[in-house]
């Protein structure tokens, strides 16, 4: 059974979703009386060179809303975008924007009929928001939305390349690969594109439990699968040919005495290396399995909703109560835990160096020691918070604000 503090930060963050509500205008805070522990900021000793770059502005970020929205790095660019539709593209050295497009704008002058889903509600104040990817590849720049769309840009110029409805909610970024781009969305469906033409390859679908968290899981293509977390707390591979299941496995299972406390949903996207699939769910269990057969290698008990960082050695995750915690990756064993930013809504954990980077819904960016958790560095930027997980690129972060704020940070 999760703490109550736990429970305080999921509904702190928004991500619970009642069946049949809508939810696309989910506020981030919940009871204005609910009183919500949080650690306090402690002194810390700087131990590492943290620079900013250089700032900009990306439209009106995300404001309350849930989103996994980030930026992407690829071809010397930084692409990022607003839920209301402002797409940009930045040098990633030195921040000049190379281009920008507005997603209203774009899809009506290629799709101007107004019996389109763009040309006809997007016509009107209705906003684009986008709340999945953003993912670069094959020179084109992916992206989904909460209105059931699916979106590829030209990554050099911005134009638009192909634009697909697929009928449900995509919240979580695009998997690319194999010629493939495939979405999970959160009605339960699991939907294949061409990358090339945006043309639907083939669907598979899955029973919902009634009571989830918002968000789905990205899917990931590996060896010509498709490696899917579902709401129900399952782990999934599917032929990327034909979107036939080949196994399925358990990870996370509803075991609590009421329905919140039921909740099994994997919504932390899978991770694979070395031939080994790593998977966790909320109110379930971190686990490591066999690629090609499912079998579980092993299993730890830790419940979480943000995404793994997970390199040659060591598992990194923050758990549902903003613990940071460090494993090693043969057996899943606790390295180091770092309990001194609970409640803080941290988001997963990105390495730069030997370091992790780590956002609060304060707007604060933590600087975690990978070989110890020691905190040892922090930068306030404020920005109505950091929501996304980190990116890096060599010594750089990219962090992104709720207030659209785009930052690069030199680490050293």
């Amino acid at each position: 059974m999760q703490s109550k503090t736990a429970m305080k930060s999921l509904f702190r963050t928004s991500l619970i979703a009642l069946a049949g509500l809508s939810l696309s205008a989910c506020s981030l805070f919940g009871d204005d009386d609910e009183e919500i522990k949080v650690a306090p900021l402690q002194p810390v000793s700087q131990q590492v060179d943290t620079r900013i770059k250089w700032e900009r502005s990306v439209g009106d970020g995300i404001g309350d809303y849930f989103s996994r929205l980030n930026p992407t790095v690829a071809y010397g660019k930084v692409f990022a975008a607003d839920r209301q539709g402002l797409v940009k593209a930045f040098d990633k050295e030195t921040g000049e924007t190379l281009w920008q497009v507005d997603l209203h704008s774009l899809i009506e002058i290629n799709e101007g009929s107004d019996d389109s889903w763009f040309g006809g509600l997007f016509a009107s104040p209705f906003p684009a928001r986008i709340a999945g990817g953003l993912v670069a590849q094959y020179n084109k720049l992916f992206l989904g939305t909460e209105n059931g769309d699916v979106v590829a840009l030209d990554t050099e110029t911005g134009k638009l390349v192909w634009h697909a409805e697929v009928g449900n909610e995509v919240t979580s970024d695009p998997a690319v690969g194999d010629g493939m781009v495939v979405v999970h969305t959160t009605g339960g469906k699991v939907i294949s594109l061409s990358a090339d033409t945006g043309e639907q390859n083939w669907t598979f679908e899955y029973q919902t439990p009634t009571l989830t968290l918002r968000g789905a899981s990205a899917p990931t293509i590996v060896s010509g699968g498709v490696i899917l977390g579902d709401a129900s707390g399952k782990a999934s591979v599917l032929i990327g040919t034909s979107g036939q299941q080949a196994w399925t496995q358990t990870v996370g299972e509803p075991t609590g005495a009421t329905e919140l406390e039921s909740l099994a949903d994997i919504d932390a996207n899978p991770v694979v290396v070395g031939g080994v699939i790593y998977m966790i769910a909320y109110n379930g269990e971190l686990v490591a399995l066999e690629l090609r057969s499912g079998e579980v290698r092993w299993k730890r008990d830790y419940s979480s909703y943000e995404n793994l960082l997970v390199d040659t050695d060591s598992i990194y995750l923050t758990d549902a109560d903003s613990h940071v915690f460090g494993l090693d990756i043969q057996g899943g064993i606790e390295q180091w835990s770092n309990n001194e930013l609970f409640g803080r809504a941290l988001t997963g954990p990105k390495k730069v160096g030997n370091y992790l980077a780590l956002g609060d819904f304060e707007g604060y960016l933590h600087i975690l020691s990978a070989n110890s958790g020691e905190i040892v560095g922090r930068m306030e930027l404020g920005g109505d918070g950091i929501y996304a997980q980190p990116v890096s690129d060599g010594n750089t972060l990219y962090v992104q604000t709720r207030d659209g704020d785009l930052y690069a940070i030199e680490v050293n």
